[in-house]
């Protein structure tokens, strides 16, 4: 009986010492999957040069410009077509002027340039936000630029925001 016992007792100790393993594994995967960098975005819906606009003072608002992840009525630079415009600013924007084979479009203080059915431009002006340029200047630099991915941002305070995407600059 007493080598039964220390059988039972070895083999008790094997299956909680597997457990066990499984378990830590189980847990590392998690907290892997915890720690996993979320790039910051921003998605700005509605009339954007008005007097109350928060946008300007929002630390995320800049920061998903900076991290190439900001969309204006769902519509990204470089990514979303002439149609996509369209759909979310109307049809009938009105013509703005042409250069290097850019067609430029306004609607709402919002201007959008167009190169072969892409949107490659995207103006923000923000002359009627409220303190706009204190609030820029508190996030920005003074002539700086964001180098994304896929974009350069450039800030004009109390002015406008500039987005542009890098495949026209590279033509």
């Amino acid at each position: 009986m007493n080598q039964f016992s220390k059988i039972m007792l070895a083999t008790s100790l094997s299956a909680t010492m597997m457990l066990g393993a499984v378990t830590v594994t189980q847990s590392d995967d998690s907290a892997q999957a915890a720690t996993q960098y979320q790039k910051p975005y921003y998605t700005y819906e509605g009339v954007f040069n008005y007097q109350d606009n928060n946008a300007l003072r929002d630390k995320t608002f800049y920061n998903a410009l900076k991290n190439d992840n900001f969309k204006y009525e769902n519509l990204k630079v470089g990514e979303s077509t002439q149609e996509d415009v369209e759909n979310a600013l109307g049809s009938n924007l009105k013509k703005y002027y042409q250069e290097k084979g850019i067609m430029y479009y306004e609607r709402n203080d919002i201007i959008v340039g167009i190169k072969d059915g892409k949107l490659v431009d995207l103006t923000l002006l923000v002359d009627k936000v409220k303190n706009s340029s204190q609030d820029m200047a508190s996030h920005v630099k003074k002539g700086e630029v964001y180098d994304t991915d896929s974009t350069y941002v450039a800030f004009y305070r109390g002015n406008s925001i500039v987005i542009k995407s890098k495949t026209i600059s590279q033509k």
